[in-house]
């Protein structure tokens, strides 16, 4: 009875530490993770697993006096693995899941240089208990079209400064996001030009097939101006984006 009781309130309850099987990720791929349940001081029932990307995102917070910009903690994507077993005091179960990556999910590195932070959360369903969890970092890489449309951005005379993720959505001509947030870079020119372009920010949203390429031109006098076109995702080299790209940079 008095085990069953700690078993109840969680005290030498299981835990679960997760493991990827890949270095690095990219969205709209499939990945693996196994999963370790070790067993506590008692016998439990095990319901089943969650798992959710997270990241870190810019908002904006309105007072009554001021704005100001936060950082706070978003699921971008989530699974739920039901299970139904028992761990007994001191076993060890291990699981292999496959899972597949949203194609908006944010990239949070960028040739070896991490321009945002992502991990993995797993959780554990402990029945009439409470979740152990595990959080584990992710390496995801942009898309090979996402990286094309970076590669010649910066080949046409501008340089990366930045790199964002704000919550929101993005809609233009043709495309609209889905998750919670949206990944933003930010590029500067080289030398500057009085009446040429000051900063180039560009935004994608890929669907699976194609990816939306949003691009928020500031120009010296001009203002910010709004630029969109959609590139095939079976262009992934810069010879391939250009003439696309090119038609909204000129």
């Amino acid at each position: 009875m008095f085990k069953k009781l700690l078993a109840s309130v969680g005290i030498g309850k299981a835990n679960v530490d997760a493991i990827l099987k890949s270095d690095s990720l990219q969205a709209g791929a499939p990945f693996e993770v196994e999963v370790v349940i070790k067993g506590g001081d008692v016998a439990q029932e095990i319901q089943g697993l969650s798992f959710a990307v997270m990241t870190k995102a810019k908002a904006t917070v309105e007072t009554k006096e001021h704005e100001r910009e936060v950082q706070r903690s978003v699921v971008l994507q989530e699974w739920w693995q039901p299970l139904a077993l028992t761990v007994e005091a001191g076993e060890t179960l291990t699981k292999t899941f496959s899972l597949m990556l949203h194609p908006e999910i944010p990239a949070s590195e960028l040739a070896g240089v991490t321009i945002a932070k992502m991990w993995l959360q797993t959780g554990i369903d402990i029945k009439n208990g409470i979740d152990g969890s595990d959080k584990d970092p992710l390496t995801i890489l942009p898309s090979a079209t996402q990286r094309a449309v970076l590669d010649f951005i910066s080949q046409s005379g501008y340089r990366l400064f930045k790199s964002d993720i704000e919550a929101g959505k993005v809609s233009a001509p043709g495309f609209t996001s889905h998750l919670p947030c949206y990944q933003e870079y930010e590029f500067k020119p080289d030398s500057f030009s009085l009446f040429g372009v000051r900063e180039i920010e560009v935004t994608f949203v890929d669907n699976g097939q194609e990816t939306g390429v949003l691009l928020e031109v500031d120009r010296a006098f001009k203002g910010d101006g709004y630029r969109s076109i959609s590139i095939p995702n079976h262009c992934t080299t810069v010879a391939d984006v250009k003439p696309y790209v090119e038609r909204v940079l000129g």
